[in-house]
């Protein structure tokens, strides 16, 4: 039996495809929250949005610091696990990581969803985690073929299967927003919601609201750091919003800045081009292939310009066909 192990909101949506189809394959599974994201808006209401069932064991371990947070989330995993020959881990977060290191504590298979993902920037948790959480699973599964070559020194079985957030994006319908000529804006990430980096990022969104409309759903986090630290915005950010309010405001916006992992994938697709602010892409890929460009905390508005110059998108298939979550539930059933 399997024990899906999700926490983060970008988990929930690799998640839905994969859901759907164990069950139309009737493949036995539960589905475990560890609660690292913990209000309605990042979720509960977005397994309602997705359309799955809640899960069936959901714990509460957000606002904690991470050596609390990750020895609570084992604790949590820990005492459900042995009703479980299988668990699946998706990403690279700190629910990543207490996944993987349950199974491994326990015995147990371990299958890692989008496997072999690498910035090469060891500063970023992130990497660490994907690496640690690469060389512990017994299954891995890529994205790319790129994705692949990163793991040729892991000892697990690995396979291209494309992207399940692609999968889960296609089934969904986009509706159209009432505006136009906005920039769609995402911060959260702890590297830049420090005071020193959080107080570049928002003068800067400062002065480019002088020009252009900025839209802005503003992350729990960012908005705590916000107010910790003084600062204000000469804008009106969003509360936290749903995924369907995400893509739309995707679709309608001039281009993104944001982050995130997943939301420059989702521009991308919906032919957006973005700055990712970040010291090493989630998914390099987009900017090898001009659909991003890169920048740190001090050099948004900069980057701006680069981004102007790149070409308009037109593949739009860097991450497999949509069919992901048959691939890996054929190399489930073996």
């Amino acid at each position: 039996m399997f024990l899906h192990i999700v926490g983060a909101r970008p988990q929930f949506m690799k998640l839905a495809p994969l859901v759907r189809e164990f069950n139309n394959q009737g493949l036995d599974f539960d589905v475990l929250h560890t609660g690292q994201h913990y209000d309605d808006s990042m979720s509960s209401n977005f397994f309602t949005e997705l359309n799955i069932e809640p899960p069936k064991f959901q714990f509460d371990n957000n606002n904690k610091p991470y050596p609390k947070m990750i020895s609570n989330m084992i604790s949590d995993i820990s005492s459900v696990i042995d009703d479980y020959t299988d668990i699946i881990v998706y990403g690279d977060t700190i629910t990543t990581l207490a996944g993987a290191l349950s199974s491994i504590f326990c015995d147990k298979k371990l299958h890692h969803i989008e496997a072999g993902l690498r910035s090469k920037n060891l500063d970023m948790p992130e990497e660490k985690i994907r690496r640690l959480v690469d060389e512990a699973s017994n299954y891995l599964y890529c994205l790319t073929e790129k994705c692949k070559g990163n793991l040729g020194h892991v000892g697990g079985e690995v396979n291209v299967v494309g992207d399940l957030m692609y999968e889960n994006f296609l089934h969904h319908n986009i509706e159209e927003i009432d505006q136009s000529d906005y920039i769609f804006v995402t911060i959260h990430r702890e590297e830049n919601t420090r005071e020193k980096e959080l107080t570049s990022i928002v003068e800067q969104l400062n002065e480019l609201s002088r020009y252009r409309d900025i839209v802005f759903p503003i992350h729990p986090r960012t908005r705590s750091c916000i107010d910790r630290y003084g600062l204000s915005l000469d804008f009106k950010p969003l509360d936290a919003i749903s995924y369907n309010e995400v893509l739309s405001f995707i679709k309608g916006c001039d281009f993104v800045i944001s982050d995130s992992g997943g939301v420059p994938k989702e521009a991308y697709w919906l032919g957006k081009k973005s700055v990712v602010v970040l010291e090493g892409l989630v998914y390099p890929i987009l900017e090898e292939e001009k659909c991003s460009v890169r920048s740190d905390y001090n050099n948004i508005l900069e980057s701006l310009e680069k981004l102007e110059e790149l070409p308009e998108i037109e593949n739009y298939n860097l991450f497999g066909d949509g069919k992901t979550s048959k691939k890996i539930v054929e190399i489930l059933n073996g």
